[in-house]
């Protein structure tokens, strides 16, 4: 009976440990489960960062082209109004003579935009609507035109002297800069392109005697576009005042512009290179009087904006062509570091201005 259940306990004994060993994990296969879920999780994890920075520089790199388009695109419609488009010759500031004897004044040192961190890249002459209070003071004494009598005449013409009632447009000059300042906020990137207008009158004008700043007519007597502000004599209109330069007439029109410069060929077509010279297109001289593209601004240093500017020599006689070369880049944006990033994306189009003023057919 004894030696029964001592068997029998055994082998109780037995199962008992077997069921032991066999109800959980050691210490060394827990280590190593953890060790390889840790691997596993971490190389999702990584895929998964590496995901969505991509997708983030890419998001950046479609953003900034969007940008840049509507930019080129915004210019290109603002430049097609232009009457008369100074070249990098006129740009400058100083005086300047063509071959055929016509001279520029030099307009940098007549624009109050013009620093060192705001380089002046196309400048150009447009034809825009009177503001409507203006608009309604020339409907109001427009019996000026018709009356016979001099003496009624004399004094219906008075409240819109100096007004241009007859084709009720005004002549505005528009300039496009390259600003790299630094920290601009709220703007971001390397540098920005801004746009500032000198109109005749500004939109809330009321009376002929609220002329802009700095304004004077570009176009008549003794001053031509290439000449303005000065006259023949060189002089300037006593009336024309200082230009000045605030957030009315001032705007920004797009950021994350790359101020290196452009990858381009002879062509003026991209290329992927980074060239040491801003260049324009080459093309052969058929009319002596637009011997071909200029560089504006006048300086080779390559930079993300310049212009090639054929034609400037007519004095608005001519349509003129305009070549247009932006390249944006990303960096500063979400994912881009601005000091260690680079991507850039170039661009460019060429304008036709389709201005009206005594153009040569």
């Amino acid at each position: 009976m004894a030696r029964k259940w001592f068997k029998q306990g055994s082998q109780r004994l037995r199962l008992s440990s077997k069921r032991r060993k066999s109800a959980g994990f050691t210490l060394i296969e827990l280590l190593v489960a953890m060790f390889i879920g840790g691997v596993i999780t971490s190389i999702l994890l990584f895929l998964v960062v590496q995901l969505l920075q991509t997708s983030q520089r890419e998001s950046a790199r479609s953003d900034t082209q969007r940008e840049m388009q509507m930019a080129l695109d915004y210019i290109g419609r603002d430049l097609r109004e232009a009457v008369y488009v100074y070249d990098g010759n006129c740009l400058t500031n100083s005086a300047y003579s063509y071959p055929s004897g016509s001279t520029c004044s030099g307009l940098l040192k007549y624009l109050p935009t013009a620093g060192a961190d705001n380089l002046p890249v196309l400048a150009f002459w447009r034809v825009d609507p009177l503001p409507p209070d203006i608009d309604k003071l020339c409907q109001k004494n427009a019996t000026a035109f018709s009356e016979q009598d001099k003496a009624k005449q004399d004094a219906a013409l008075i409240p819109i002297s100096g007004i241009p009632c007859v084709s009720r447009r005004m002549y505005t000059l528009v300039v496009y800069s390259l600003d790299s300042k630094e920290n601009d906020k709220p703007w971001s990137g390397r540098a920005r392109i801004k746009r500032y207008q000198l109109p005749q009158y500004i939109y809330s004008a009321d009376t002929k005697d609220k002329v802009t700043s700095g304004w004077s007519f570009p176009a008549g007597g003794d001053v031509s576009f290439m000449s303005w502000p000065l006259d023949a004599k060189g002089k300037e209109a006593p009336t024309r005042g200082t230009p000045i330069s605030n957030s009315s007439n001032t705007q920004v029109l797009v950021d994350f512009v790359d101020q290196k410069g452009l990858s381009v060929d002879q062509q003026g077509l991209p290329n992927g290179t980074l060239t040491t010279n801003a260049v324009c297109p080459s093309v052969p001289v058929t009319n002596p009087v637009t011997p071909g593209y200029v560089l504006t601004p006048s300086s080779t240093d390559n930079r993300g904006f310049y212009v090639c500017v054929k034609g400037a020599e007519s004095n608005g006689n001519l349509n003129q062509e305009v070549s247009i070369f932006l390249q944006g880049n990303a960096a500063g944006r979400p994912g881009l570091p601005l000091t260690t990033s680079n991507v850039p994306i170039s661009m460019q189009t060429r304008v036709m201005t389709r201005g009206s003023l005594d153009k040569r057919i």
